[in-house]
């Protein structure tokens, strides 16, 4: 279309000013950039990609830095910062180099003619199935399955801004509503000890898929033998997360708030307005609220969506090893560190809330298992023991399966290893996944089912969730349909509460 409308003013005598040029110039440059951010968000996340997602560029920024030898790294930012800077003057000097070209008016018909059957093979071999439905909806041709209904749906979206934060301060608003006709003060945990564990991209493929099957039975097998010589009960089940492939923290609030949140301006709009969470329930009830993230590594700008007691990030574990690719220290170091500070204080009940790091994508190394817990003091040793390693280059994720599943396999071996040796009493354990792995990896985009386990030796507590339809055992199996993860704060107040809800701090 560009190359027949300069064509067309060349052939009337007439020049295209530099101002337009330029206008072109940045126009393309923006689809490029929605084009490439469509790729990401669909391939990793199964999600659509808007410019208000540029906000998450820091943490890819960071995956990449974690996830690349430091000299690709490098180069590949020198690389994005080039084609950044040199795109737009290229295409501006490709512009006017093509306008100078129909100086010689002769030119004009082929060049029009190429271009206009390159434009109508657009049209008539759409790339995907889905862009016939953009042609029925009144788009025409190549510009249709392209740019028009691209750039439509986006000012669609920064138009509609407004619209779609008055929805999500409707779903806030009826969540807090339900909350409030709950009741919440979690009498029938008798102040005992719960322990809420989120294993990194921990999805249902990893208990359905054979391969992976074959690989955590021996752990799950172990599991169910030794805690159960000690008395524990074991039922498990499933959720639905809100996210698939990563954006944890979606998942993770979620859960706190008992909101559906899909996307990044969702999440941003609860952040804003802080509403009840789980934390605020169990502190209510008289328990102290701990959260251990090891991967949170700088401080949030805009406050505490949690609002723990104590909240350990990354700088709070004083972690003096090395990290593991993304994962900035090992999982078991987390779990002593909340032994060492946490439980062994014994004062009043807790609620922890881990949110484990080592089953994080990109699988290429895995931390072996410490058999001496004393030994691991500030985790200086991690730098002379040995490390399991996969030659994964992100972001490529096709030959990560084994490297997936081991990883998950030693997050479920330290869970085990620390629910016999540290927290043998009547605590409530939870056990869950945040979201699928990636598609090279869990294979369908659209299950984003997490399994659910829950361990404890008083059988009151396990007896609550299988009247949730939770079976025995480490396999989430179950034939009724799984639910959102945003159930589990009612679902848990209902089923450990006496009275009427009483407001959080």
């Amino acid at each position: 279309m560009l190359l027949v409308a300069f064509g067309l003013v060349r052939a009337q005598g007439w020049h295209v000013p530099k101002v337009v040029h330029g206008f072109l110039a940045g126009a393309i440059m923006l689809v490029r950039v929605l084009r490439l951010g469509d790729g990401i968000l669909d391939r990793y996340f199964a999600q659509r990609f808007s410019l208000y997602d540029v906000a998450m560029l820091p943490e890819g920024v960071r995956f990449a830095h974690s996830a690349l030898p430091w000299w690709k790294f490098y180069l590949a930012s020198f690389a994005v910062a080039a084609v950044l800077t040199l795109l737009p003057v290229v295409t501006y000097r490709a512009l006017r180099t093509v306008e100078a070209y129909f100086d010689d008016t002769k030119r004009v018909p082929l060049v029009g003619f190429l271009a206009l059957v390159a434009f109508g093979v657009g049209h008539v071999q759409p790339r995907k199935p889905h862009h016939k439905q953009l042609f029925a909806s009144g788009a025409f041709g190549g510009f249709g399955a392209s740019i028009g209904p691209r750039l439509r749906r986006e000012a669609s979206f920064l138009l509609g801004i407004y619209a779609d934060r008055g929805k999500w301060a409707s779903a806030i608003a009826q969540t807090a509503e339900i909350l409030a006709r709950t009741p919440s003060n979690l009498a029938k945990l008798e102040k005992k000890n719960v322990h809420l564990v989120l294993v990194e991209s921990y999805g249902v493929v990893a208990a359905e898929r054979p391969d992976f099957v074959a690989a955590i039975r021996p752990t799950f097998d172990a599991i169910e033998a030794e805690l159960g010589a000690l008395g524990y009960s074991i039922v498990s089940g499933r959720l639905v997360s809100p996210t698939f492939g990563g954006r944890s923290w979606l998942a993770q609030s979620t859960l706190a708030t008992a909101i559906p949140i899909t996307d990044q301006f969702g999440f941003d709009t609860v952040m804003t307005v802080k509403p009840r969470v789980l934390s605020g329930f169990f502190r209510a009830a008289g328990y102290r609220t701990v959260l251990a993230a090891p991967g949170v590594t700088r401080k949030g700008t805009r406050g505490d969506l949690y609002r723990f007691d104590k909240t350990y990030t990354f700088t709070d574990f004083g972690y003096a090893g090395p990290a593991f690719a993304w994962a900035t220290m090992p999982d078991q170091f987390v779990f002593d560190t909340i032994r060492r500070r946490e439980l062994a204080r014994g004062s009043g009940p807790l609620f922890v809330q881990y949110v484990l790091v080592s089953s994080h994508a990109p699988w290429s190394e895995t931390p072996t298992i410490v058999e001496d817990w004393s030994r691991l003091k500030n985790g200086a040793l991690f730098d002379t023991q040995p490390v399991l390693r996969f030659p994964i280059v992100w972001p490529n994720f096709e030959h990560a399966h084994e490297a997936y599943i081991r990883s998950v396999v030693y997050d479920f071996e330290i869970i085990k290893r620390y629910v016999a040796r540290f927290l043998n009493d009547d605590s409530l354990v939870i056990v869950l996944g945040d979201h699928q792995p990636v598609v090279e990896i869990s294979g369908d985009e659209r299950l984003r089912t997490v399994p659910v386990h829950v361990f404890s030796k008083n059988q009151a507590f396990v007896q609550a969730f299988v009247r949730r339809g939770y079976v025995p055992g480490m396999w989430p199996r179950g034939s009724a349909p799984p639910r959102g993860m945003e159930t589990f704060v009612p679902d848990l107040l209902r089923d450990f509460s006496t009275t009427p809800a009483q407001p959080s701090r």
